[in-house]
C-alpha cells in the first residue's frame, strides 16, 4: 500500500466515486485502465491548507490528516455511505489459515481433506494430519470465498473429533457500512474503523479518512454533548458520544473538537483507538 506524494490535481478528494480500481475508465469500452496515478489502497497524508484545496465543498471541507483509496464492499447499505458516516475496514472472505482447537483422541492416523462448517461462504477446505491419534498439523488446501464470519471444520476418524478454527484473510483495502459489519461480525476491535467523505456506490471506489481531524455525522440521539468527549460509532454509521471521564469501547473514533450535534456534522479528532479498532 504505497504512500502517495501528491494526488492528481484533478482530483477532489471527497467527490470520489469510480467504476476503476484506478480511478481512470477508457471512454470508449467504459474499462478500467490498468494502470495510473492512484490504486486502490494507495493512501496520502495532508495539512489543512492541502485538504481544502482538494475539497469539493459542496460535500464539506476537509481537514489534515489521512486519507486512503479504497473499494467499497458491494454489499454494503448505500444509505450509510455518506458524509461522516463510519465505516469499517473489513477482513476478507476467504481462508487463509487455520488453527487447532481440539487435538481429539484415538483417531486413525493419516492425511484428510476436511470441509469447513457455517460462516456463510463456500469451498474452504484444509488439509489434517492425525498422528498417535491426534491432529498434529492442519493447512489450508483451498481458501473458498464468500465467507461473512470464520468457518469452523471438525475431523473424526475414529475416537475423539479434532476441532479447527478458521481465520478470514486481510482485505484492508475494502470497506463495509456499519450496519453490515455488525451484522457479519466485522465489529468494534475486529477491524478498523474509518470516516467515509461522500456518498460512494456500493462497488465502487473512493477516499475514506483514517487519521487526522475528520468530520462525523451525529446520530439523532447524541448522548453527553460535550468537546473533549469520546465519539463513538452507532446506529447506521453515526456517532454519539460519552463522557471524556470514561475511557475508550471500541466503538470508540476519537474525541470531540466541536460540540457534538445530534443529526448534524461536527469535527472530531481520529483516536489512535479509532484508527487501530
Amino acid at each position: 500500500m504505497p504512500w502517495l506524494k501528491a494526488l492528481p490535481t484533478w482530483l477532489a478528494v471527497n467527490n470520489c466515486n469510480f467504476t476503476s480500481p484506478t480511478a481512470l475508465t477508457d471512454s470508449y469500452t467504459g474499462q478500467p485502465y490498468t494502470g495510473g496515478q492512484i490504486n486502490v489502497g494507495d493512501y496520502t497524508d495532508f495539512d489543512n491548507e492541502t485538504a481544502s484545496t482538494l475539497s469539493y465543498t459542496t460535500n464539506g471541507t476537509l481537514f489534515a490528516g489521512r486519507y486512503r483509496y479504497v473499494q467499497v464492499d458491494s454489499s454494503a447499505t448505500a444509505a450509510n455511505v455518506k458524509t461522516g458516516t463510519v465505516g469499517y475496514l473489513r477482513k476478507g472472505t476467504s481462508v487463509s489459515s487455520v488453527r487447532i482447537t481440539g487435538a481429539g483422541t484415538g483417531q486413525t492416523d493419516g492425511t484428510y481433506p476436511i470441509a469447513g462448517v457455517g460462516g456463510g461462504g463456500v469451498g474452504a477446505l484444509v488439509s489434517v494430519t492425525i498422528s498417535g491419534g491426534l491432529v498434529t498439523v492442519a493447512t489450508v488446501a483451498q481458501g473458498g470465498y464468500g465467507y461473512a464470519t470464520e468457518p469452523t471444520f471438525t475431523i473424526a476418524e475414529g475416537g475423539t473429533p479434532g476441532t479447527l478454527q478458521a481465520q478470514l484473510n486481510s482485505a484492508l483495502n475494502l470497506v463495509t457500512s456499519y450496519d453490515q459489519a455488525v451484522t457479519n461480525g466485522f465489529g468494534p476491535g475486529a477491524v478498523r474503523q474509518v470516516v467515509f467523505l461522500n456518498s460512494i456506490t456500493p462497488g465502487n471506489y473512493g477516499f475514506v479518512q483514517e487519521d487526522g481531524i475528520a468530520t462525523v455525522l451525529g446520530n439523532g440521539t447524541i448522548g453527553t454533548a460535550a468537546e473533549g468527549n469520546w465519539v463513538n460509532s452507532t446506529t447506521g454509521g453515526t456517532v454519539n458520544a460519552t463522557a471524556a471521564s470514561g475511557g475508550p469501547t471500541g466503538s470508540t473514533i476519537g474525541k470531540a473538537i466541536d460540540l457534538p450535534l445530534a443529526s448534524n456534522l461536527f469535527k472530531i479528532y481520529l483516536t489512535a483507538a479509532g484508527v487501530c479498532g
